[in-house]
């Protein structure tokens, strides 16, 4: 039987302020196609340079998607800005809120909501404010809560929908868009087949996986970038027993890997680009010395087909 979908459009977003969009933070989204297996890729957004849009301090982000067999599809560019706790997006050369953390309980979150699939929507309505903690990292959550109403061969059919909305991370539910990373609600019938869920958002001090990330025989374990075909799960990261040791180290960090190493990227915590290796060894060192004190991300890929992600901490 057919049920009524209230899918989420992303539309794009440019930030002001650092707390949002801190260059190198990364998000990953499903990216499912109609078919009759599962067919599944991931489409990638990463935040890669300030810039500045109708005289506004905004970021420039990088769209690419990978298809559920390998296939890359051309990349794409959107621009957000975060500006007194308010999130935008650029479209149709203005900008449009996205988020509003400044709302309480009650309030309104003033966005366009589409209802041209439905015969009415309500506004989204902030329902509860709550905190969460990921990587000991204090986030604000607001859960904005719509109803919407389809009558006609739906019978007069009236749902509710609630959004959460997580500080930094962005929404954590499904939606019907390719251009996963815009919010902006859609009343919508259908069957469901194309449902784009947040995977996972990473920065330099956070990992958050969402909570629609789940395979039922992997749970939430497998990599961010998974690609799964027929209900095989393709290039994952195999534990190919990859070491980075000692952590935390002053000196030297010594890499051991059970395949080839191809190459390694050092990164700061702002997300800069320090240092690229390509050893074609199983064992490799890397001098730190020069660093100084803090955390640094180490990515590291051999013969497996996707990276591997540590976090090293500098003395």
């Amino acid at each position: 039987m057919k049920k009524l979908i209230f899918f989420i459009i992303f539309i794009p977003v440019l930030a002001q302020s650092q707390n949002w969009f801190p260059i190198g933070a990364t998000w990953y989204y499903n990216y499912r196609e109609q078919q009759i297996f599962p067919a599944i890729g991931y489409t990638k957004y990463t935040v890669i340079k300030d810039t500045v849009v109708d005289s506004k301090p905004s970021k420039l982000i990088i769209q690419e998607t990978v298809r559920y067999n390998g296939d890359t599809l051309p990349t794409n560019f959107i621009i957000v800005r975060e500006e007194n706790s308010k999130v935008y997006y650029y479209y149709n050369n203005t900008f449009r809120l996205m988020y509003d953390f400044t709302l309480n309980v009650g309030d309104t979150l003033a966005i366009d909501i589409s209802s041209s699939y439905c015969d009415s929507v309500s506004p989204l309505i902030v329902d509860s404010i709550k905190n969460i903690y990921i990587n000991g990292i204090n986030l604000r959550v607001q859960y904005v809560k719509g109803i919407y109403y389809y009558s006609g061969v739906w019978q007069g059919l009236v749902d509710t929908i609630t959004f959460p909305i997580i500080e930094k991370v962005g929404n954590d539910v499904y939606n019907n868009s390719t251009n996963s990373f815009f919010f902006n609600p859609v009343c919508f019938v259908g069957e469901g087949f194309i449902l784009n869920n947040l995977r996972c958002y990473i920065d330099s001090n956070i990992l958050y996986k969402g909570g629609s990330y789940y395979n039922q025989n992997l749970g939430y374990s497998y990599p961010c970038d998974t690609l799964i075909n027929d209900l095989d799960v393709t290039n994952l990261s195999k534990n190919e027993n990859i070491e980075l040791f000692p952590n935390p180290s002053s000196d030297f960090v010594i890499i051991k890997a059970g395949s080839t190493i191809n190459f390694i990227e050092v990164y700061d915590s702002y997300g800069k680009l320090l240092s690229t290796f390509q050893p074609g060894c199983n064992d490799f060192t890397i001098n730190i010395k020069s660093y100084l004190q803090g955390v640094y991300f180490f990515i590291v890929k051999s013969n497996n087909a996707f990276p591997n992600y540590f976090k090293i901490i500098k003395t």
